[in-house]
């Protein structure tokens, strides 16, 4: 049984380079390997050149408009240039799991999230988003927050001690 971890890999492998992709490759291949059908006609649009998405959108023209809505999606993630029609309002209503899956890779695509294939007690491949990077992120962000508030807490006490001198000195 292919799992969406061995058509990840297989995507990946076609590339020639698997080992030594960027965030974008990641991201489409993470979209791209969800749906077998839709994976089995983009490994026939992917090499060591990167993805023909003008191919793979013409030959996934029959396709539901959610599947291709997550297509022109992955296309946008890979090429920040592209024309992508999907609105965060469209995004909104791809309903489970296309929404989770297109969340997921907007991670993957800024390097917050790294997808990691491992394999099980079994022997399959397994998928799993390794999320430390983007955890890491969320505590500085919130560790700056704390910082921000002590500051403006310090200084409205500043202000307050300085208005009780200059009124003790009238």
């Amino acid at each position: 049984m292919m799992t969406q971890a061995n058509r990840y890999t297989k995507l990946a492998a076609l590339t020639g380079r698997a080992d030594n992709l960027d965030s974008s490759y990641h991201a489409a291949f993470y979209l791209l390997s969800y749906d077998p059908e839709v994976c089995k006609i983009a490994a026939r649009y992917i090499d060591h050149d990167g993805i023909r998405f003008t191919g793979l959108k013409r030959a996934a023209r029959g396709f539901d408009e959610r599947t291709c809505q997550v297509i022109d999606v992955a296309h946008n993630l890979f090429s920040w240039t592209s024309k992508c029609s999907v609105t965060p309002f469209d995004i909104s209503r791809l309903g489970y799991p296309y929404m989770e899956q297109v969340c997921n890779a907007f991670y993957i695509a800024v390097g917050e999230v790294e997808v990691v294939i491992q394999k099980d007690r079994d022997g399959q491949a397994k998928m799993k988003l390794d999320t430390s990077q983007y955890q890491q992120s969320k505590r500085v962000y919130q560790q700056f927050e704390q910082f921000q508030s002590a500051m403006i807490e310090d200084m409205k006490q500043e202000s307050a001690d300085e208005t009780m001198d200059s009124e003790v000195m009238e």
